[in-house]
């Protein structure tokens, strides 16, 4: 008889310094320049933040240049653009304002200027069956001070998805490095986001605590951050997309990001994961609108392995077992007017085999709790979810 594994592990701990929350917190942003030791910060958006003149409220902040050039789903030239600009400018900080794409925007900026623009020897490899190859990123990155707008958690790794227009893939880079030093989460900031910005990547950010729980590498600490965060969200996330000035509903979403991200940097992801990169990259649906179409796919998919996990979770919301946690999130889902079909965002069924093989190609996939043998499988999943 096999004899049982210790209760033995490793915690990796963010490579940031701290997390500024609460309205009026973006008044701290040039303190927290110095703090860095910084002199010549370089700020990172995109045109509709700047429309919304949302810089502006980032008192004091005195910056050597802006790039708001950021694109959905961040381009491999406008990562080039970017860090072209950064560097003119001679920054020696960077400070990003808005979502997923501005934070990931950032890191690949940082990337560049610290190991060069070619971008295809500095990407993460992962081949099915043959493990993944994380290229050594070794220079000494800019300090990044993330003002986010969104609930996408980006700003709480050192991981960024940059796509390659020319073959329609989100390739995946890491580095510790590349996590931000400061993150700052102001819900008055945040009021200027539309609602539907807001539920998609609050659904994204649930599917995150989900897979969080279900992964393979786990803790009890992991747990039940993961399992904290879904309640505030599930309880604050339909108040806070109904009415931006609940400024308490929005705080409460924004620290469910602080309470799940730092797990999802330790013990990784899942499919949710690989195909919201794939349909986004090659597709251009939105993470948070791809994650909450494929969650409950995925977790119907994973039940013969995850049937503990996802009790857990159901417990956590007062709910009697998977099935019930399931019918929750579709509910949820609708409560919250995010569609539940692939071919509701315009995705065309041709398509689906493409996605299915980048996203069985999709680092993330490799720590989804029901490990995926072929492309074939992940393809029924996507035809399910069309």
């Amino acid at each position: 008889m096999a004899q049982p594994k210790p209760f033995a592990g490793r915690i990796y701990h963010p490579a940031g310094e701290g997390v500024l929350h609460g309205p009026g917190c973006r008044a701290e942003v040039a303190s927290l320049v110095a703090r860095v030791g910084a002199t010549r910060p370089f700020l990172v958006t995109t045109p509709s933040v700047v429309r919304a003149g949302l810089p502006g409220q980032l008192a004091s902040l005195d910056v050597v240049g802006t790039f708001d050039g950021s694109r959905e789903h961040t381009p491999a030239p406008v990562v080039l653009k970017g860090a072209e600009a950064a560097g003119a400018a001679q920054a020696d900080c960077l400070v990003s304002l808005g979502g997923s794409s501005v934070v990931d925007l950032t890191k690949g900026i940082a990337m560049v200027l610290a190991e060069g623009d070619n971008l295809g020897q500095l990407r993460m490899r992962h081949e099915p069956g043959g493990g993944t190859h994380r290229p050594r990123l070794e220079g000494s990155k800019l300090p990044h001070i993330a003002v986010p707008t969104t609930l996408s958690g980006a700003e709480f790794t050192g991981a960024a998805g940059i796509t390659d227009p020319e073959i329609g893939e989100k390739q995946l880079y890491s580095d510790p490095k590349l996590t931000p030093r400061w993150v700052v989460f102001d819900p008055e900031l945040a009021r200027h986001t539309p609602a539907s910005l807001w539920a998609g990547t609050g659904m994204k950010l649930l599917a995150d605590c989900l897979e969080v729980t279900c992964s393979r590498r786990g803790t009890p600490l992991t747990e039940a951050c993961a399992l904290g965060a879904l309640r505030l969200l599930v309880d604050h996330l339909p108040p806070a997309t109904a009415d931006p000035d609940d400024l308490d509903a929005r705080s409460y979403c924004q620290f469910a990001v602080t309470m799940a991200l730092p797990q999802l940097a330790a013990v990784g992801v899942g499919l949710v994961a690989a195909f919201r990169h794939q349909l986004g990259g090659a597709l251009g649906v939105p993470h948070g609108v791809a994650s909450t179409i494929m969650l409950p796919h995925v977790l119907r998919w994973n039940l013969p392995v995850a049937d503990e996990p996802l009790g857990r979770a159901a417990t956590a919301l007062g709910l009697d077992g998977p099935a019930a946690l399931v019918d929750r999130l579709e509910a949820l889902t609708d409560q919250l007017g995010l569609p539940r079909r692939l071919r509701d965002v315009d995705v065309a069924e041709k398509d689906l085999a493409m996605v299915a093989t980048h996203a069985l190609h999709d680092p993330s996939s490799t720590s989804n709790i029901r490990r995926p043998e072929s492309v074939d499988q992940l393809e029924g999943l996507l035809a399910a979810a069309w």
